[in-house]
């Protein structure tokens, strides 16, 4: 146990651990991430030390927290910590808190006529007040929610994509801004390239010099109670079934596994599964294959084979 003379500062420990990241490449930290409000809640509470209690209060679930977000709070701390561990004496670091159970929502699976609705209501809408924001809005939304459905893209690394990670000469997309903090990339198809530098040449007519990729008018990342709203106004114009922006990625999931019916099991699954679960950025390939349950191509005959194999992955195989 460390004494008071020889307890860290946690102020050191964020900032060796900012440059070490640095160093490795890693993506930045915002100053809105766990390890600065953790930084905040010491000076408030200790004094500014790294303590036994610290960690314990910060452990501790708050009233208004579900159990992910509890997790999701700790686990924000916990590569720093383990920095730390290597480096000073630091208090042992708590066991992690329980997972839980989420309630799964079920994706809403697109028929044809739904999207073709959906894309049409984007592609005609019309902003009465002729200000950069609607000119923005109108040109945005038709590409974002593309995007969304050809790609795979969460709706939170869609609009917090920077300009400068569309590499708009191949198609490759770095997604930084992600669940998890799992930096990935996705390639776009030609129709979507197309899309998007036609995109581009119109969005730089707008608001030249730009640095988010999909800007509000003064260059800032929209929210995603704004992303909700053009996805329910496009959505609802023409449709009646529930969906979310969400059910977008969904259903790319599940049509790159529908494309697979006819392609043989075994190995050649593995390949194709380890490489769409990477594109999405999942941090365990046991997310992917919850999908497989929303798959009624993979039944009948294929079903024990298919069984097998997914059991094999999801025992061995992480990503």
């Amino acid at each position: 146990m460390s004494s008071p003379q020889n307890t860290p500062n946690v102020r050191d420990i964020v900032e060796s651990y900012v440059c070490y990241r640095k160093v490795a490449g890693l993506k930045p930290l915002d100053r809105s991430h766990k390890v600065y409000q953790l930084l905040y809640h010491a000076v408030q509470r200790t004094q500014g030390l790294l303590t036994p209690e610290l960690l314990a209060w910060w452990w501790a679930k708050r009233a208004t927290e579900q159990p992910q977000s509890h997790l999701a709070r700790v686990l924000g701390v916990v590569p720093m910590l383990r920095y730390a561990a290597g480096r000073w004496d630091i208090p042992p670091i708590p066991a992690l808190p329980e997972r839980g159970s989420a309630v799964q929502h079920a994706p809403h699976l697109f028929t044809r006529e739904e999207l073709t609705a959906f894309f049409l209501a984007c592609d005609t809408m019309h902003k009465p007040r002729r200000c950069r924001e609607s000119l923005l809005t109108e040109l945005e939304v038709p590409v974002m929610f593309r995007l969304m459905y050809a790609n795979g893209l969460r709706p939170n690394e869609c609009r917090l994509l920077p300009r400068e990670c569309v590499d708009l000469k191949t198609g490759v997309i770095r997604i930084e801004e992600t669940k998890g903090y799992i930096q990935h990339r996705v390639v776009a198809k030609p129709d979507m390239l197309a899309l998007l530098r036609k995109y581009e040449t119109a969005a730089n007519g707008i608001l030249p010099g730009r640095k988010a990729f999909f800007p509000t008018a003064e260059d800032g990342y929209h929210r995603n109670d704004w992303l909700c709203c053009q996805f329910n106004s496009a959505w609802y114009r023409y449709n009646d079934a529930h969906a979310t922006a969400y059910d977008l990625r969904h259903n790319y999931v599940i049509a790159n596994i529908y494309s697979w019916r006819g392609q043989g099991i075994g190995y050649g699954l593995t390949d194709r599964l380890l490489a769409l679960s990477k594109s999405l950025g999942h941090t365990r390939i046991a997310s992917t294959l919850y999908y497989f349950s929303l798959v009624p191509a993979f039944e009948g005959e294929m079903a024990d084979e298919l069984e097998s194999t997914l059991e094999r992955l999801a025992d061995g195989i992480s990503i």
